[in-house]
């Protein structure tokens, strides 16, 4: 049984829709000079539960701004999307040959590569160029098993996942290296930026694990598969892991963007106010739903027109079957940036249809750079659910530097009423972790704060040089190509942007030492 709202609860009386599309500049200058309240402007849709809370209030200016960036994303959309297609291709061709050496090399012997095929195995995304690492790296010999993840680089005192690879020498099965959960997740999460072939392949071969499946799925609202998803587990036959990876911001996708920063939410009964882009993502139904089992039902409508597979109710199934076959696997959701925003939303999505059998076996929700996802209620919901122990359920939210995607949508009450929730580290200065208290948020929380200005480019140009020197110190899996020292180097031009990289959410694990939480 899942959550059905009474006659009285219609959640289409709680929700705030912005339509950017429909948003002027008169209107932006409207909001910033006459303070009009804002349920009586032409582009917002707001319910009559909540109409009446959404007049002249202090997060205006939050709105003005944000529609801003919308025009600057939208603006910047197709020379965005050429341009990503242009250096991917170029970046690739230069790596399938060997270099700028290579190239001429393989001119001569006319065995010239040309990167056609975006689907092919050997075909990286940015995310990838700016950090190819593939490998996990094994916990260490005297740490494995311990129930404290801080010497093994990973994000506070808890019981880590192990997970132990099982190698098979002539006829003999032998305990192989072991990952912490950290290790795992924030790997699989940046992974997860590229094609099936290439996660197929890394999973399978590299990992030595068992790739089940990856999803691209269909999106209503945006009229194209724009959710991507990958399901895995650490062996064949009775697993001990099912872990759920879904694909975050892509970099020149500036609709990836656009739904980060987006302010509008759609109230969900006992889950609160949820973003609706990322509802939109896993596959609501109606924005304009009378109730909540109408706009996200239980069920996926049979005539929903389309016979693409729907991100939330495909995955579900996924999972379901999954641990089906491995009845003594726990399940782990993962993702980074807008990755992280449905690997939060999705299992709650499963406590508010009541899924207990797949919430029983929920064993972590991790989450790396992610963008906030809904208000206080949202953020306290899953923990708090039917099925779900506080003390068995990793709930973790990984946070770099000064990255602009954990500060957005905004936190500015009543119109922008985001929060953070579940337990937070925040990593600064020479990947040095810092467990945050509950219900805070990292330095600049809003990102626009003048007040953080001088320390946000001083830690971009930390960043930068790091990177120049990381590799001398740390050993050849740390050293940065050029790559990734140029998206570095765009970051001192804006900060927080360079701070978003997985290649930092990677090394913070890696390398990461988090404080004792103080009392």
């Amino acid at each position: 049984m899942g959550y059905y709202p009474s006659e009285k609860k219609k959640m289409g009386e709680e929700k705030l829709i912005i339509n950017s599309e429909k948003v002027r500049f008169i209107d932006i200058l409207s909001l910033l000079l006459l303070r009009r309240p804002l349920a009586s402007y032409h582009f917002v849709d707001a319910g009559d539960g909540n109409s009446g809370e959404l007049g002249s209030a202090p997060g205006e200016w939050f709105v003005a701004l944000t529609e801003i960036i919308q025009k600057a994303l939208a603006a910047a959309y197709y020379p965005a999307k050429y341009l990503g297609i242009v250096v991917e291709f170029f970046l690739n061709f230069v790596a399938l040959n060997g270099g700028l050496i290579g190239i001429v090399w393989n001119i001569f012997r006319c065995k010239l590569v040309i990167p056609l095929n975006r689907e092919a195995p050997n075909f990286r995304s940015m995310i990838a160029m700016i950090d190819g690492r593939t490998e996990l790296k094994p916990m260490k010999p005297t740490t494995a098993g311990v129930n404290d993840d801080l010497e093994s680089g990973g994000c506070a005192a808890d019981s880590p996942l192990i997970i132990r690879h099982q190698c098979l020498d002539g006829e003999h099965l032998l305990a192989g290296e072991q990952y912490s959960l950290s290790e795992v997740t924030v790997m699989a999460a940046k992974i997860a930026y590229e094609n099936a072939a290439y996660i197929e392949n890394v999973v399978n071969n590299v990992w030595k694990f068992n790739f089940v499946g990856f999803y691209s799925c269909w999106n209503k609202f945006v009229g194209s598969e724009t959710t991507q998803a990958f399901v895995m587990t650490e062996r064949a036959k009775d697993a001990s892991l099912i872990l759920v990876a879904f694909r975050g911001t892509e970099p020149f996708n500036m609709q990836d963007w656009s739904t980060d920063v987006n302010l509008s939410w759609l109230g969900m009964g006992p889950m609160g106010h949820v973003h609706v882009g990322f509802l939109k993502a896993l596959g609501l139904q109606e924005v304009d739903g009378k109730d909540a089992t109408r706009a996200f039902p239980r069920q996926l409508p049979t005539n929903a027109g389309h016979d693409k597979p729907v991100a939330y109710y495909k995955l579900r199934d996924v999972v379901r079957d999954a641990a089906r076959r491995h009845p003594n696997a726990r399940v782990v959701v993962t993702g980074h940036s807008l990755g992280g925003a449905l690997a939060a939303a999705f299992p709650s999505l499963l406590a508010f249809h009541g899924e207990a059998d797949l919430l029983a076996r929920l064993s972590a929700v991790h989450t790396y750079g992610s963008p906030r996802v809904g208000d206080a209620t949202f953020s306290s919901f899953l923990a708090t659910a039917p099925g779900i122990s506080s003390n068995t359920l990793s709930s973790l939210r990984v946070v770099y530097r000064y990255d602009i995607v954990p500060r957005v949508p905004f936190d500015a009450p009543p119109v922008a009423d985001y929060r953070h929730g579940g337990r937070c580290v925040y990593y600064d200065g020479w990947y040095a972790g810092k467990e945050l208290a509950a219900g805070e948020d990292a330095p600049n929380k809003n990102y626009f704060d003048p007040r953080y200005l001088m320390s946000m480019y001083g830690n971009a140009w930390g960043d930068l040089i790091k990177a120049i020197f990381l590799g001398w110190k740390e050993g050849k899996d740390f050293r940065e190509g050029i790559v990734s020292i140029v998206y570095r180097a765009a970051g001192v031009l804006f900060p927080g942007l360079a701070s978003h990289s997985p290649r930092d959410y990677v090394n913070a694990i890696r390398l990461g030492r988090v404080a004792p939480k103080e009392a």
